[in-house]
């Protein structure tokens, strides 16, 4: 591990100071809110979830908020997940017909294309309202500095922002799409975006949304843990630079992920790697929630990304928002070649094209390494019916379903999906 400098350290201690003078309590609403979304951290791979990796910025985050144990996020993608955080909305790639869900591209790959009204729809689409509106609705001055290409236009997650920046290369420029582009897009040149848009920011309350890709970027650091350390890093900066700025004593910070990352765990079904899913285990799922200062939520509530959207509202001073597509304790993953759900301590996967069906009991085989589905037939019999239900709620009937454009194919391989 990479040490400390001084310079970290004195920033560490700024962060220190600022907080613990916070006028921001509980469901006050606060003058700033903070959005962070760290891109593919894994909950235990933070050390103020116990996790072995130091990560010490983030920890005096939490120590003076509260951390959530029990979020998973809507999807083990960013675009997927980030549109249900945007939404309130479950993403699907439902079609109404089990084993031919709609092709991954760039209409689609927002999973809300069942609230299309046109052909010339983004993947987020405008029917929607989304987060960035609400916090405009609420008296916010809109502020996203981004580093995901699946964000960039003309995707939608743009809309509401009074200013929106992405860091990094154009998904469809002439751009290097190696190692390059990921240097281009890490957290430094983030906090320099952020910094930059403050400077003529700050007298207006602020929804600020920041969006970093250390941790998913982590071959360039030589593991994923030691990338999850400079990311950490980067946060601390960022606190660092709010607190200096006199935005910090009046914010609430959120802090999450838009998913996880499998690193080599063996699970009952193969072909999980990196974070691409289909199926989904648990540790593309289980993501940090911290927020600060604490609210008056219990920290072990079920929450989901989608779920996210509403607190957000919430503590803005709005109502939580329309539309809900599941019960308050389910999780559904629509995948290519998977559907996944989750109620309590029963997770199902059924494959599309075969219809069979995987059971595990989280509480029992938290590895997910045992089929139960013969055992526990009246379980794996509801997850069934429920699965039916699910599919036929959020199915985008009647959407032609295409193939990737070179502008698809040309951001997936900047995020290094193709090759």
């Amino acid at each position: 591990m990479v040490g400390r400098s001084l310079a970290s350290i004195l920033a560490f201690a700024l962060v220190a100071t600022s907080v613990s003078t916070s006028r921001v309590l509980h469901d006050a609403r606060p003058r700033h809110l903070i959005l962070i979304v760290v891109d593919t951290l894994r909950r235990d791979h933070v050390s103020a979830y116990g996790g072995r990796v130091p990560t010490p910025n983030i920890d005096r985050l939490a120590a003076r908020g509260q951390r959530f144990t029990n979020v998973l996020a809507s999807f083990h993608q960013t675009s997927m997940s980030m549109g249900a955080l945007f939404s309130g909305r479950t993403p699907s790639l439902e079609s109404g017909r089990r084993a031919e869900p709609l092709h991954w591209n760039g209409r689609h790959w927002c999973g809300l294309a069942r609230f299309a009204e046109g052909a010339d729809d983004p993947c987020l689409p405008p029917s929607l309202p989304t987060l960035a509106e609400a916090m405009r609705e609420a008296g916010y001055r809109t502020v996203a500095v981004v580093s995901n290409e699946f964000l960039y236009r003309p995707a939608g997650f743009d809309r509401g922002f009074d200013v929106w920046r992405e860091v990094g290369e154009s998904p469809t420029g002439a751009a290097d799409d190696g190692f390059a582009a990921k240097r281009a897009r890490a957290a430094a040149h983030v906090n320099r975006s952020v910094g930059a848009v403050l400077d003529r920011e700050v007298s207006a309350p602020l929804f600020l949304y920041v969006h970093y890709m250390d941790a998913h970027d982590w071959d360039l650091h030589g593991s994923y843990a030691e990338a999850v350390v400079v990311q950490d890093r980067g946060i601390g900066a960022l606190l660092a630079d709010l607190s200096r700025r006199g935005v910090l004593d009046a914010a609430r910070v959120v802090l999450t992920a838009d998913h996880g990352e499998a690193l080599g765990e063996q699970h009952a079904l193969p072909g999980t790697h990196g974070h691409v899913g289909d199926p989904s285990f648990e540790p593309l799922l289980e993501i940090p929630l911290i927020v600060a200062p604490p609210v008056g939520i219990e920290s072990s509530r079920f929450l989901r990304t989608e779920d996210v959207f509403r607190l957000l509202r919430r503590w803005a001073g709005l109502a939580g928002g329309r539309g809900r597509d599941l019960e308050r304790d389910e999780l559904y993953l629509s995948e290519a070649s998977y559907q996944t759900y989750r109620q309590g301590r029963w997770k199902s996967m059924r494959r599309r094209a075969s219809g069979a069906l995987h059971l595990f009991d989280l509480d029992a085989d938290p590895g997910e390494e045992r089929n139960v589905a013969l055992r526990h037939a009246d379980i794996a019999r509801r997850h069934v019916h429920r699965l039916g239900e699910i599919e036929r709620t959020l199915a985008a009937s009647g959407v032609r379903s295409t193939t990737l454009s070179e502008s698809d194919a040309a951001r997936l391989k900047v995020l290094g999906y193709l090759q």
